[in-house]
């Protein structure tokens, strides 16, 4: 197999025993371990099943919460931070304090357009920009 390959493994429930076999009472489930997809069917009513759904719903609820909460104290922190960052002697600021208040500002208006993070060649751009080899 090359890397461009990619296997997919049936597996059956081992509570339901439902088959690959799509019908209205039956639901799917994908997953991915070590590159290889796995697919699982399930009885819509099958107790694997609801009890998988309600975990992820659970967690789709917790990281729900975890945003507002971020997007309630995000901006009180982030002026907090300019605030500070602005109180220090420029000579002991330094390019540390300029580069994490670069980064800062950019996953800030990153949380605010369309949500995302500094990915790492923006990370690298920054760090270089503040950092420039040879000094």
């Amino acid at each position: 197999m090359t890397t461009s390959e990619s296997a997919t493994v049936t597996r059956v429930c081992p509570t339901c025993r439902a088959t690959g076999l799509v019908t209205d009472d039956t639901v799917g489930t994908l997953w991915t371990e070590n590159g290889v997809t796995i697919e699982q069917f399930h009885a819509a009513d099958c107790a694997d099943y609801l009890a998988q759904h309600a975990r992820l719903m659970e967690g789709a609820e917790r990281a729900r919460l975890a945003e507002e909460r971020a997007r309630e104290l995000f901006p009180e922190a982030h002026a907090r931070f300019r605030t500070a960052l602005q109180a220090l002697p420029t000579d002991e600021a330094g390019p540390f304090a300029a580069a994490l208040a670069e980064l800062v500002a950019l996953q800030a208006r990153r949380f605010y357009g369309h949500g995302g993070f500094v990915i790492l060649p923006e990370w690298a751009d920054v760090l270089d920009r503040h950092f420039p080899a040879g000094q």
